[in-house]
């Protein structure tokens, strides 16, 4: 990459910045100057390691953020699409934003995953998690961070502070450079092999007002802690949401435990080391898609169907292998969830960021989110990739660059869950 400034010592690099007056280098070797004064932060980057939360309370919020942010994105799906969103990786692509706003833009961020909340609370669960995920045992999970901006942009380039924070709390890489068609080669390129190559390709360009973009990939590979042998895989038919008849390659198997509430039945399978598990909900109704039964699944549901765990019964379990990609553009669901203000040019406040060079407002223009998932009798292969473009309102002639991107592909809905605190890490439908 050129002109780079990728963090491997968060507290080196940091200090570096601050020793040089908090300037960052320009192409020609010259130095861009960066005043502190400009400069905006409402959260105390210091206090993140002292802060307390109560964890069940936000364990609670999370799940609830969960279902009603998978509700907003079925609800614009066709009802026939298999999809799969990562709550959590939107989490931590929002948050390494929200680390930089101020006012309603914070609050209305913060209120989306846990409504009232102090935002570095929110701040501090959302870290907690993030080291969970990179200090599992017994599968590979791994979450990987990075924010690009564009010099051309904003030269004064990031708030030194909350570079400092992003990198020590959010474990974020931090890129500056001249952003061109190839910007969009190295953010693709750094996705690909932060999600071990379960999702290549995300941004097809970049427009000329784009000011920064904001990344966050996690990539899950788990085999089943009890995986299924070749007796146990059978060619069985598949009835789709559509009512057509397709051949799959069925995984059957018993389970220990069975849960059931008014709407769903199901069961759970852990994969290795026991953190995580597949959590599978087959609907009741046998007339309805999973994307029509998994829009109106609430929170509710969800406690009342993990409340709903016995070992009381032997439980004989089927499910399909299969694989799908899935994209989509976040910013409706988001803006639908209260998050109104950091999609506003005139209302959006990113100055804990950075400050464009033409004066203007730093905002959100796009949320795209990308997943991939495959489910086979060995385990599971699952990745996320979230990715934050943030633009000013003035154009600049002469640079290249815009977004979007597609992937395709039923009657059961799935999570792929933390075991200790029933989070959803992943949330899918199969339909066929």
């Amino acid at each position: 990459m050129k002109n780079i400034t990728k963090i491997l010592s968060t507290t080196v690099i940091a200090s570096m910045l601050l020793a040089s007056g908090c300037s960052q280098v320009k192409p020609d070797g010259e130095q861009y100057p960066t005043d502190p004064d400009l400069f905006n932060t409402s959260i105390d980057y210091e206090d993140l390691e002292r802060c307390s939360f109560n964890e069940d309370d936000f364990n609670s919020d999370y799940n609830d953020y969960s279902f009603r942010l998978i509700a907003q994105v079925l609800s614009a799906e066709d009802s026939d699409r298999n999809v799969m969103v990562s709550p959590a990786s939107i989490m931590f692509a929002m948050d390494l934003a929200s680390a930089g706003s101020n006012g309603d833009t914070l609050t209305q961020i913060t209120d989306l995953f846990s409504e009232g909340a102090d935002p570095l609370e929110q701040q501090a669960f959302a870290a907690g998690m993030m080291d969970r995920i990179n200090s599992s045992e017994g599968v590979s999970f791994n979450c990987a961070n990075s924010v690009w901006t564009n010099q051309l942009r904003m030269s004064s380039g990031l708030n030194p502070e909350y570079q400092e924070y992003i990198e020590d709390n959010f474990d974020s890489e931090a890129v500056a450079e001249e952003f061109s068609a190839e910007t969009v080669n190295e953010i693709n390129s750094w996705i690909d092999d932060h999600t071990s190559g379960m999702i290549d390709h995300v941004l097809d360009d970049l427009s000329p007002n784009t000011v920064a973009v904001l990344v966050n990939a996690i990539a899950f590979e788990g085999e089943w802690e009890q995986s299924y042998e070749d007796w146990q895989v059978n060619e069985m038919t598949f009835t789709t949401s559509t009512g057509d008849e397709i051949d799959v390659d069925m995984l059957c198997d018993g389970s220990e435990y069975y849960f059931e509430n008014d709407v769903a039945t199901g069961f759970i399978k852990e994969y290795a080391g026991g953190e995580y598990a597949l959590l599978v909900m087959l609907p009741v109704d046998e007339s309805i898609s999973a994307n029509e039964f998994l829009a109106d699944f609430t929170v509710d549901d969800y406690n009342s169907f993990i409340a709903s765990k016995t070992s009381e019964y032997d439980v004989y379990t089927q499910i399909p292998e299969f694989d799908y990609d899935y994209d989509t553009s976040l910013a409706d669901a988001l803006i639908s969830l209260g998050v109104v203000d950091a999609f506003d040019e005139n209302l959006a406040d990113f100055t804990g960021i950075g400050v464009a060079d033409s004066g203007n407002n730093i905002f959100i223009s796009q949320v795209l989110h990308n997943t991939h998932i495959e489910l086979d009798r060995e385990g599971t292969r699952a990745a996320a990739a979230t990715t934050i473009v943030m633009e000013d309102a003035a154009v600049a002639p002469g640079v290249i660059n815009e977004a979007r991107y597609v992937y395709c592909n039923r009657p059961f809905a799935y999570a792929i869950v933390d075991t200790e605190t029933m989070n959803p890490m992943f949330i899918g439908t199969y339909n066929g």
